[in-house]
């Protein structure tokens, strides 16, 4: 089977849907850092349409400074790739067509590049997923968190950048340099008010590695916050080999997701942005209301399901929020305590959304592992669950559920331990620190929880302080048992 590319395109099936724009005339007018599935199944795709709706100078340069490695994927496909679309039994396969090219950064020349593609004139929006871990914060105050190591390695110069405040400060620097105009930088990541926090991060980066750029970023940079929104799990080689049968070509760079798409992208523009709102995205005021909603609905459930599927043995999300009784105690914590803490936003009403962000989880077609789910759940759970439970016991409610949701992120890492049989290596920051707790803290379930609430990074100062201590080590005693499944089964039956 030969490789899709564009000398290919014209073989390809004839039903399958291919770009319907000039791509030869596709000028480069963005960047994106981290062009891992979810770009690839979200922004690429809304930029694809919106090229459809008007045509402009808005091709793509992709950058990846970690593995996965992807223009070796997409290199020899000419920036072409496929994406599917699952519902059930229903599946729509499309060819995508808005990334025109895709540097690596592993060395002093593919990093020379990378800065140069940046730097460039044309460049005007440079959007990023480069995951929470990217950001290197500590998730309970949003500061840079300067024991990584690979973050004081690019403020003292160290080569090639390994981190996007590396990266971005280089391209800056080049940028005022030459007198290049300002640009647009993006963050959509699920992280709340992710364009302030961006904007934040950098700065402090900056103010400890290259202070005399400040004034230019703050007169020429613009950091809108956004909300995205679509479940696309990594891609398997059995999504590889369908993709490539449907259309015909083989395509190693294949992703896939469910229909369900959203973009809210708050409208603070250096200069007239793409026209993704052509595609379905909304350009708005304040973003807030709506991250919120989705961070503490959809990705709560999320984390909460495939932390509770985990442990009770469910490889898939999708099995989590089908089995009554997790579904049951997600259902009710996002109904009864959740929804309290969330805004009114039009369009999105809690009830319906509730329903219809379980729903999507539920979808068999999209087979989302637990535990990729669970990866860098330290970097998640803050705006989460935690901020909810917070907000709550504030307001002089009981811990109820959220703490349940808060211990089964606990008791996810502390699976890791020996103490707990040892039965997987969480993928997280903070999985030693967890572990090394677990191990140290017996069979005292009290003092576990205490221990674990005091890691300030994650918890802030009171949580360990609070009515929730308590709940939280009974929870863990549950969730370690020898039945987790009867536990979490009591719990719903008593309310």
């Amino acid at each position: 089977m030969e490789r899709l590319s564009r000398h290919a395109l014209a073989r390809l099936n004839p039903t399958i849907r291919r770009p319907q724009y000039d791509r030869e005339r596709l000028a480069i007018g963005m960047a994106h850092i981290g062009v891992g599935a979810f770009h690839r199944c979200h922004q690429a795709e809304f930029t694809d349409d919106a090229l459809e709706a008007h045509f402009g100078p808005w091709g793509v340069v992709g950058i990846n400074l970690r593995p996965p490695r992807v223009a070796e994927l997409l290199a020899p496909q000419d920036g072409l790739f496929t994406r599917t679309l699952r519902q059930g039994e229903q599946a729509e396969t499309r060819v995508i067509g808005s990334i025109r090219r895709v540097i690596d950064v592993e060395d002093a020349q593919s990093a020379e590049a990378a800065v140069a593609a940046l730097a460039s004139p044309a460049v005007r929006v440079v959007t990023m997923t480069v995951t929470e871990k990217g950001y290197c914060h500590v998730p309970a105050t949003g500061a840079l968190d300067w024991s990584n190591a690979e973050l004081r390695r690019d403020r003292d110069g160290g080569a090639p950048p390994a981190t996007v405040f590396g990266l971005l400060t280089r391209a800056f620097e080049r940028r005022r340099a030459t007198g290049g105009p300002g640009l647009t930088a993006i963050s959509c990541d699920n992280l709340p008010s992710n364009g302030a926090l961006l904007r934040r991060t950098l700065a402090e980066f900056i103010g400890a590695s290259a202070p005399a750029l400040s004034t230019w970023i703050e007169a020429h940079v613009a950091f809108p916050s956004t909300m995205v929104d679509r479940i696309a799990p990594a891609p398997t080689q059995a999504d590889i080999s369908y993709a490539s049968d449907v259309i015909g070509a083989r395509d190693e760079a294949a992703v896939v997701g469910e229909p369900f798409r959203q973009w809210t992208i708050e409208y603070s523009f250096q200069h007239e942005p793409p026209p993704w709102d052509r595609a379905g995205a909304q350009f708005v005021a304040d973003v807030k209301p709506y991250e919120l909603i989705k961070m503490r609905v959809l990705n709560a459930a999320q984390s909460t399901l495939s932390h509770l599927g985990a442990i009770v043995g469910l490889t898939y999300s999708f099995e989590a929020a089908s089995d009554p009784v997790l579904s049951a105690l997600a259902r009710r914590m996002l109904a009864t305590e959740t929804a309290s803490t969330l805004p009114d936003v039009p369009g999105m009403a809690t009830p319906g959304y509730i329903d219809a962000s379980l729903g999507r989880i539920a979808n068999s077609a999209i087979r989302h592992r637990c535990h990729q789910i669970g990866t860098d759940g330290s970097q998640k759970i803050v705006q989460r669950l935690i901020n909810p439970l917070c907000e709550r016991l504030a307001a002089g409610h009981p811990p109820g559920l959220l703490a349940l949701a808060v211990a089964s992120w606990l008791a996810y890492g502390l699976c890791g331990a020996r103490r707990f049989g040892a039965r997987w290596r969480p993928d997280d920051p903070w999985a030693d620190r967890v572990i090394a707790i677990g191990e140290e803290a017996g069979g005292d379930f009290n003092a576990l929880a205490k221990g674990l609430l005091g890691l300030d990074a994650i918890f802030g100062a009171d949580l360990a302080r609070s009515p929730a201590a308590d709940a939280i080590a009974a929870h863990l005693a549950g969730l370690l048992s020898a039945d987790p499944r009867l536990y979490l089964a009591k719990r719903l039956s008593h309310g």
